[in-house]
């Protein structure tokens, strides 16, 4: 085996790979069909370093879009319940007359929870997604130097728009904590004037 595979070479041992299948027929459990011989679709010229480096990237490539998607839905869901969080705070401490600062205290104290949770989630998400990203920008850099210019194309483009939707997102988020830490500023304001009256 040793000498055919020296003689023949390992190119020519790719394309003559071969399937054997043996059947029982009818007549004898002991009959051997002949071997049917199962080419490659491609030519063992294709089975370069630099081919083999082309379907590695595509197949990171793939990977890589299906983190950075699963990132994105999960920055979308916890920035999302995160300013839904600050959003009824906010409502119910403009809503509200707090003629007693113990009452305001409390709901403070108990509303907390829910936005430490909130926003613990969210700096998760944003975490993930900046892995997410990372690991699609190596797979853009193998994609170029291997010259696999679809994969590069395509990638390139799905990072450019994740990047801009998590920047939207941390934006949004932003203007919604300088929201509520003004209507916490303006609540102190108000609570020391009434205080420093009494």
């Amino acid at each position: 085996m040793n000498k055919f595979i020296r003689l023949v070479g390992w190119h020519r041992l790719a394309v003559a790979i071969v399937y054997c299948r043996t059947t029982a027929g009818n007549e004898s459990d002991n009959i051997v069909q002949q071997p049917i011989v199962v080419e490659l679709k491609q030519t063992p010229e294709q089975f370069t370093h630099k081919f083999l480096l082309q379907q590695t990237c595509t197949l990171s490539v793939n990977v890589s879009c299906q983190m950075i998607t699963i990132a994105l839905v999960a920055l979308s869901d916890a920035s999302q319940k995160y300013k839904d969080e600050l959003l009824k705070i906010m409502a119910v401490i403009e809503n509200s007359e707090w003629s007693d600062d113990d009452k305001l205290d409390n709901f403070l104290m108990e509303s907390r929870y829910d936005i430490t949770n909130a926003k613990t989630f969210y700096l998760d998400s944003i975490s993930a997604l900046d892995s997410a990203l990372q690991l699609g920008q190596s797979s853009v850099k193998m994609s170029f130097t291997v010259s696999a210019t679809t994969v590069f194309n395509s990638m390139s483009e799905r990072i450019y728009t994740a990047e801009k939707e998590f920047q939207n997102c941390v934006e949004d988020i932003t203007k919604t904590e300088k929201e509520f830490t003004k209507l916490l500023a303006e609540i102190i304001k108000k609570t020391n004037v009434k205080n420093n009256n009494t």
